[in-house]
């Protein structure tokens, strides 16, 4: 049987306001041996549990605190509405994805947002038909836009992932972010995705092939039928 991890991360502002959801209807609804790892980059004070364990973002990833203090004062990350503009915002939860996909033993690492619901119990038999073996990542795409990457399956076993987590990172720890047209995870997701599916011949899963522009994906691919994806206005309300 397939081995499974999950990672998230938040802050502590982050779980007062959505993130507790999140972690309730995991501990609720994903297998008991499925573990939960939470990412903070500040003192998240939760209760210990088996079902989840926390990391220390800056002390995991030495490269996600420096390159914060390097950029968090740049006039372009002042603004929260600019999330396309989102390198300092976003780049929590990239060192997190890369720290898990790096560190652990499982055969899948999945990245969930931590203002996802889980309403439905989810089986070993469900995530075992949305992996493979011969795929590196199972994803959300859409058309002419970013990927909506809320949710992602890493396959830690394919030879290739070493090599995009290192070509990940090294977007981060040089810099190099900002000379691409928009900075936020979804976006370098992609252009990382495209470049090894486009030069290393890399086959990937996408589970909304239909998804166009800004379609939310999320909830009316497969994953509806377990999940519920709070974006923007929605974490307000709940649903």
């Amino acid at each position: 049987m397939s081995t499974y991890e999950v990672v998230t991360s938040m802050s502590q502002s982050y779980y007062d306001k959505i993130g507790s959801v999140m972690l309730e209807s995991f501990v609720e609804r994903w297998p008991e041996d499925i573990q939960l790892r939470i990412y903070t980059e500040d003192n998240l004070e939760l209760q210990p549990s088996s079902r989840y364990k926390i990391y220390d973002l800056y002390e995991a990833e030495k490269g996600a605190e420096k390159f914060v203090e390097r950029n968090k004062d740049r006039p372009d990350q002042q603004n929260p509405k600019e999330l396309h503009l989102g390198a300092v915002r976003f780049s929590y939860k990239t060192f997190s994805i890369i720290n898990a996909c790096t560190m652990s033993n499982a055969d899948y690492m999945i990245w969930l947002d931590a203002d996802t619901f889980t309403h439905t119990d989810i089986t070993h038999e469900f995530l075992d038909s949305l992996a493979s073996d011969e795929k590196y990542l199972t994803y959300l795409g859409r058309d002419n836009n970013y990927s909506e990457c809320g949710f992602v399956i890493y396959n830690l076993n394919h030879s290739i992932n070493p090599s995009f987590m290192q070509s990940w990172k090294k977007l981060y720890t040089s810099d190099t972010i900002f000379e691409l047209d928009q900075w936020h995870d979804s976006f370098v997701f992609d252009i990382l995705r495209k470049s090894y599916e486009q030069f290393q011949g890399i086959q990937n899963n996408n589970l909304s092939p239909w998804g166009k522009n800004y379609d939310h994906v999320f909830i009316n691919s497969i994953l509806g039928e377990y999940m519920d994806h709070m974006k923007g206005n929605r974490k307000d309300f709940g649903k």
